[in-house]
Order: C-alpha cells, then sequence, then structure tokens
C-alpha cells in the first residue's frame, strides 16, 4: 500500500529540515509523496493531498513566497478535510500575526511564550538566539535535545514522555487547552542553554510543544520541535500514529478532479536507456557533491532572509540525493515526468558551476551571498525533481523491500 498521498513544501524559504520528513516517510512506507513549491501551492496542487508538510526554514520568506492565492488554499484544504502539519517555522506560519506577510495566515489562534519586547540576556553570542518582529524579537533559550510529555487530550488514560530537538521552534499557549497534544516537560543532559536556566523555564516549561487545532473537516498540527529529527524514534512515531489516525478519519474527503486535471503522465524507461540517464545524473551530481565537500569546513556564512546558512548544508541536499540514486541504479525501470531528466541535469550542473564560482569568491574575500542564494534555489529545484523522480518510482513498486535505501540504514 502506498499510504496517504503527502505534500511536502520545498520551495523558497524552506531549510534542509523537510529532508528529515522524507526520510521518516520512507522508512514508514509512504511512498506517494509529491514534492511542492510555492508556485505548486499557489496553483492549488494541494487539492488532492491527504496530508500537506511545511518545516523549518524562514517563516518570513515562506509566507511571502506562498502569498495571498497559496494563504487561501492551504485554508481551503484544511477546511475541506486535510491535515497540515507544521514543524518549526511551519508552526509558526498559521498562526495569529499583525506582522505582513504572516497576517496572510491568521489561522490558528495559538500564541508564542518566546516572544519579547525586551531581548532576554543570551548566555552565549550567536546568531541563532533570536529573529526580529517587528517592534519584538522571537528568542530562543534553549537548541538540542527537550523532554516533552504528552497530555490527556491525546489519550486519557496514558501520558508518553519522550524527546525531541528543538531548532527555533515556538513555545505555545492555546485559546482551547484541549488542542494541546504535548508540553516541554523540562530539559536533557543535550539542552544547550542559550539563554539562562530560568528563563528557558518560565519560556517553555509546561507550555504547548505539539498541538491539534481543529478547522471543519480537518486539522492543523503545529510541531515546536523537530519530532522529524532522524535519531528520535519515539517522536517519529508521534508524527506516523497522528497520519495514520488522521487520514483514516479523512480519507475520502477530496473529490475526484473532472477528466483527469491535475494528473501528471510519467514515463516509464527501461533497460540501456534508464541506465545512460541516470549514469547522466550521477555525473552531474558527483560533480557537485566534489566541489560542495571542499566547501563544507570554510568558516563562512550567509544571512539570507531571516535565516543563517552554511556551506555544510549545501551538501546535505546533495548527500540526500547521492544515495538514493545507488538505490535507482539497481532497479529495471525508472518513472520521469515530461522535461524532469533535463531539470535534474541541467539545475545539477548549474550548481556545480556556482559552487565553483562561490569558492573563488570565498578564497579572494569577495561578497558571496547572491551566489549562496542562487545555489540554495537550485538546490530546491533539483531536489524537487529527483525526489519526485525517486517517489514515483517506489510507487510504482518497482524498487524491492531489500533495495529501499532505509532498509540499508537500519
Amino acid at each position: 500500500m502506498k499510504g496517504p498521498k503527502i505534500g511536502l513544501y520545498a520551495g523558497s524559504g524552506t531549510s534542509h529540515s523537510w529532508l528529515w520528513f522524507l526520510d521518516l516517510f520512507e522508512k514508514a512506507g509512504f511512498y506517494d509523496l509529491v514534492f511542492l513549491d510555492e508556485f505548486c501551492v499557489g496553483n492549488n496542487d494541494i487539492e488532492g493531498l491527504d496530508v500537506l508538510v511545511i518545516s523549518g526554514g524562514d517563516t518570513f520568506a515562506v509566507a511571502k513566497s506562498l502569498g495571498k492565492q497559496g494563504a487561501r488554499n492551504i485554508k481551503a484544504f484544511v477546511e475541506h478535510g486535510g491535515m497540515y502539519i507544521g514543524s518549526c517555522a511551519g508552526a509558526y506560519l498559521p498562526m495569529n500575526s499583525s506582522k505582513k506577510p504572516l497576517d496572510l495566515f491568521n489561522f490558528v489562534d495559538v500564541k508564542i511564550t518566546n516572544l519579547s519586547k525586551t531581548l532576554p540576556l543570551a548566555q552565549i553570542k550567536t546568531c541563532k538566539f533570536c529573529t526580529s518582529y517587528g517592534c519584538e524579537f522571537v528568542f530562543h533559550p534553549v537548541r538540542e535535545a527537550v523532554a516533552l510529555k504528552t497530555t490527556r487530550f491525546l489519550d486519557k488514560k496514558n501520558t508518553m514522555e519522550f524527546t525531541a530537538p528543538l531548532y527555533g521552534g515556538p513555545g505555545m499557549t492555546a485559546r482551547d487547552p484541549k488542542w494541546v497534544l504535548a508540553t516541554y516537560e523540562g530539559f536533557t543532559d543535550g539542552t544547550f542553554f542559550l539563554a539562562s536556566r530560568e528563563i528557558a523555564q518560565k519560556t517553555l516549561i509546561k507550555k504547548g510543544a505539539v498541538l491539534r487545532v481543529p478547522d471543519e473537516k480537518g486539522c492543523f498540527y503545529l510541531l515546536g520541535p523537530h519530532l522529524e529529527h532522524p535519531g528520535f524514534k519515539q517522536a517519529n512515531q508521534f508524527i506516523i500514529d497522528a497520519i495514520i489516525l488522521e487520514t483514516s478519519r479523512i480519507k475520502n474527503w477530496v473529490k475526484e478532479k473532472p477528466n483527469g486535471a491535475g494528473l501528471v503522465l510519467k514515463k516509464e524507461i527501461r533497460g540501456e536507456k534508464a541506465r545512460e540517464l541516470l549514469l547522466d545524473i550521477r555525473r552531474e551530481l558527483s560533480n557537485s557533491r566534489i566541489v560542495a565537500g571542499s566547501l563544507e569546513f570554510l568558516p563562512v556564512q550567509w544571512l539570507i532572509g531571516q535565516k543563517v546558512y552554511e556551506p555544510q548544508k549545501m551538501r546535505v541536499y546533495l548527500e540526500s540525493m547521492w544515495k538514493r540514486l545507488m538505490v535507482l541504479d539497481k532497479n529495471k525501470a525508472v518513472f520521469f515526468e515530461p522535461d524532469q531528466y533535463q531539470v535534474i541535469v541541467n539545475s545539477a550542473s548549474r550548481i556545480t558551476i556556482e559552487l565553483r564560482r562561490i569558492k573563488k569568491q570565498i578564497d579572494e574575500n569577495q561578497d558571496s551571498l547572491k551566489t549562496a542564494v542562487k545555489i540554495f534555489d537550485l538546490l530546491h529545484v533539483l531536489s524537487i525533481s529527483f525526489f519526485g523522480l525517486y517517489f514515483s518510482t517506489l510507487c510504482k513498486g518497482m524498487i524491492t523491500g531489500n533495495e529501499r535505501i532505509h532498509s540499508k540504514a537500519s
């Protein structure tokens, strides 16, 4: 079974954290995945989904990219029975706000606890401590693993404690206490304090960490910590259980589009031709990986919008594709959408060119911000197309359980 149809937003404003959801869904056997940019959401390609996921990144950039039409489509998607999962930046997005362009997404009556007009004293100087929010600041008192505890609104008889990493996500208070499924319970040996323990406790402890906000036939799930992060099995299972529960409730809510509208025909390519196409993709990805590896430990960061990016993040995308390319190589057939092969090869080739350009700029102490922006934009284009190819092939049942990448890693 392919499981629920899930859309992963991988467009402008996102960081690499949506790749964690990709890994999680593949391990769970949820192969019916589509990868969306802001244009897909604006065109309402989300209409036929069961689940829409927006993960970490720059909330302001995501909101600006999606715009008014994207906001309307997301709201309609949930009202008609869809399940929205927002992690970190994706959790901030639908909350009530008066700030543009966030005011387009006033969908849930939830407030954040890590907002202050006066910025608390930081224990460590880091660009990851706070973000300006009009005349106020969104601040992040801790990072890394924190302890969570489920509430009686998730299970009346039993509570569960588990851990998940916090990388800038919110503490939350809800208009209706029944919306809170898990709270921040405490800190762990791995918690890294950016503010004093006292400030961290006041901001987070007993505050909402996971919320489920109903909206007509659907719901919004808001995750402060990254429950999708690999290595946190209980947190991962929380997401999978929630999807199974919600999609069983809303299974048949979507109306079929007339005359096959919105369907993309995929071409099956077998044998020598498939090997040739995959070899071209491998060659271009290999070139990009080599150059990206030379940047990995350079002491440089880029502030893009309101989020800081490092060179290591570039390679994260490339490695995630590379390990799955080795799986596709073993397959008898692959399934391409029209022009998908050209998009993959051309964008990978352009990434290699821009990586060489940015290496030269860094070596010569030149401004490299514009080049970095271009590279991350190209990585979004490349990864959306590549993972579309990969999961189309998985969905067709052409890759066996022994060949899947997650079975190798387990």
